[in-house]
């Protein structure tokens, strides 16, 4: 598994458009993640492993286009695999073409719907709201890159401030929409025991990544200071930091001496899944999350970079999906393929019904603590 990254690079070059791939391909992901991306996403092998490759090739196209196309970048997305990147100047169309991605034209250049998200981040958005009814709330905003526009979400009694929030900051009706969602984003702690760690011998949440020393989890499962252990009372760590709410829901617990920490990500199916490495997916991309409550489901990136606004404050920098999760399933695992992405946040929904989850980028706990992540 640890040559897992240079092979589907390599599919990314040499495989054809249409789907299809040598037979060896189909050995090269976990049979847990080709099961649960043919269950969630309707793929079979071959196709699971055409439409990972193309998505990790994605990323490097992406980051060249962004900076070849400079102050006209509207941002990029994935559809099954393929890769669309929007521009505000039709003389760049070729460029974005010669590159290997589908050209967009659109009217508003990515920096400008995400100064208006910072400035959003910069208002006192409950004060805006006023005196909470239970139909009011605004869930999250984010860019949604696509529809080139500022998306907020909203409960049915907040529609019309979301809109004037998005007016504040200086958008235009064309430049945002307002989507209303049944219920508010919380968090999935639960005081129930289950296969994952106890905080402070109590709340469940579960393991995100290991990491040189300890692993990382969800800043909203602990506080600095708090003890983690497994569900039988050993102690596996203490939280060393902890963000959450603000810019980040993440924490970091370094671990007793004693044990060991694997990079691999439980599959809950008596096996486990290999990590060689976190190169981030793009939106659409493909991706599956792995918690103590629900177990592994997939789905795809929605968007990045959102803020989400939990009833203990707004939290920036997540990213959207349209995969389900619980209570308990906090602090886990978020992979596409064998790359680590984040750790789970939180959402709305769940398992049965459905729900939007939001994660927590792997790739930044790891910068503010200076972790390494622990490769399987």
């Amino acid at each position: 598994m640890a040559s897992i990254t240079k092979f589907l690079a390599a599919l990314a070059v040499f495989l054809p458009i249409v789907y299809g791939a040598p037979t060896q391909a189909a050995n090269a992901l976990h049979p847990e993640i080709l099961a649960a991306m043919k269950r969630d996403l309707g793929l079979d092998a071959e196709q699971a492993h055409v439409r990972v490759a193309r998505e990790l090739k994605a990323t490097e196209i992406i980051e060249q286009l962004k900076t070849s196309t400079g102050s006209s970048f509207g941002g990029a997305w994935l559809v099954d695999g393929e890769l669309n990147v929007a521009v505000t100047d039709e003389a760049l169309t070729s460029e974005v073409s010669a590159a290997g991605a589908t050209p967009v034209v659109v009217s508003n250049d990515l920096s400008k719907l995400q100064e208006a998200k910072a400035a959003l981040d910069k208002l006192d958005i409950d004060a805006t709201l006023g005196r909470k009814r239970e139909e009011s709330g605004i869930a999250s905003y984010y860019v949604d890159v696509a529809a080139n526009k500022l998306i907020l979400e909203a409960l049915s009694g907040s529609t019309s401030q979301a809109a004037d929030l998005a007016k504040q900051v200086g958008l235009v009706e064309s430049e945002f929409e307002v989507k209303v969602v049944d219920s508010m984003p919380t968090t999935f702690v639960t005081v129930r025991g289950g296969d994952a760690y106890l905080i402070n011998r109590s709340a469940r949440c579960s393991v995100g990544f290991s990491v040189t020393g300890g692993f990382v989890s969800a800043g909203h499962c602990g506080t600095t200071g708090n003890t983690a252990s497994t569900t039988s009372g050993t102690t596996i760590g203490t939280f060393a930091g902890s963000v959450f709410p603000g810019s980040g829901d993440y924490s970091y617990i370094r671990g007793t001496s004693g044990n060991t920490y694997s990079g691999t990500v439980n599959n809950y199916s008596g096996g486990s899944i290999a990590i060689s490495g976190s190169t981030a997916t793009a939106v659409g991309g493909s991706i599956c999350r792995s918690g103590s409550t629900t177990g592994v489901f997939c789905g795809s990136v929605r968007a990045l970079g959102a803020t989400v606004r939990y009833s203990q404050g707004s939290v920036t920098g997540l990213t959207q999906t349209n995969v389900c999760a619980e209570p308990g399933d906090s602090g886990g695992s978020w992979y596409s393929g064998s790359q680590a992405q984040g750790v789970t946040s939180g959402g709305s929904g769940d398992c049965t019904s459905g729900g939007t989850t939001y994660f927590q980028p792997v790739n930044e706990i790891l910068s503010a603590y200076g972790l390494t992540l622990a490769r399987g």
